[in-house]
């Protein structure tokens, strides 16, 4: 096996192992530790691998993104329930916010004809919703990897220049006391949202029922409800008793 095979190999084996050390490379290619350790110094040369440790690992950034993509796949025939039920929402020429969801992404897996203007923080909903055509704003701030989201004080001041029809929001989990996020940040976006928008729409898969986390909204802070099973009873109750649009299959 030559150096260019056994860099493939080790690329390869870096998607299964997160850490790999130069002993390890040295056994598995049956090598020398300095014929290892040139392999090693190529992959860093082409920004293919970090040096960590004394071994090496996929670049944070690869992880993040490869992170990213896995939780698009988990559970997409939920998401695309969610999304199917969620698209008749959107009228001719509307003016759209959508949220940083894998779920709210969901809703680009087919054209729009009413061609609505979308506004958005997400880089993965601009790419996703401009395939179909759709003018998008994409609002500035710091670039957050592992979501692939830009946020900041000046999404939030350029947010209060729109006037949304409908804002398609996502969650980390809602339960009987509100709507959660997992961070601090998210409230002040989405207690914005709800100042700008005629209807906010919040788009929200059976995993994240009953879950909660250290920051939240409540629930004067959404219209309707959509996801993709009915509710447990405890939620079901007051979800009843707010002015809220309950939606599912």
């Amino acid at each position: 096996m030559n150096q260019q095979e056994r860099l493939i190999e080790i690329l390869k084996l870096l998607e299964t192992e997160p850490f790999l050390k130069q002993e390890t490379l040295a056994n598995h290619f049956d090598i020398s530790k300095d014929t290892a350790r040139r392999d090693i110094l190529k992959l860093v040369e082409q920004d293919l691998v970090e040096r960590v440790n004394g071994g090496i690992q996929l670049p944070i950034i690869k992880q993040q993104i490869e992170n990213y993509k896995n939780r698009v796949v988990t559970k997409s025939a939920e998401k695309k329930a969610i999304a199917e039920l969620a698209r008749p929402f959107i009228l001719e020429k509307q003016t759209i916010w959508l949220d940083v969801s894998t779920t709210v992404e969901t809703i680009s897996a087919k054209p729009f004809s009413s061609h609505p203007l979308i506004v958005t923080n997400s880089i993965d909903n601009a790419v996703s919703f401009s395939k179909n055509g759709n003018d998008i704003y994409l609002l500035g701030g710091y670039f957050q990897a592992k979501s692939h989201l830009l946020k900041g004080p000046m999404v939030i001041k350029e947010l209060m220049n729109f006037n949304f029809d409908i804002a398609f929001i996502g969650a980390s989990g809602i339960s009987d006391d509100g709507i959660f996020f997992d961070e601090l940040d998210d409230i002040s976006l989405h207690q914005q949202l709800r100042e700008q928008a005629k209807q906010v729409v919040l788009l929200i898969d059976s995993s994240k029922l009953n879950r909660t986390t250290a920051f939240k909204i409540n629930f004067d802070s959404i219209d309707t409800l959509i996801t993709n099973e009915p509710l447990p009873e405890n939620l079901k109750q007051v979800i009843q008793e707010q002015p809220i649009n309950l939606i599912h299959p």
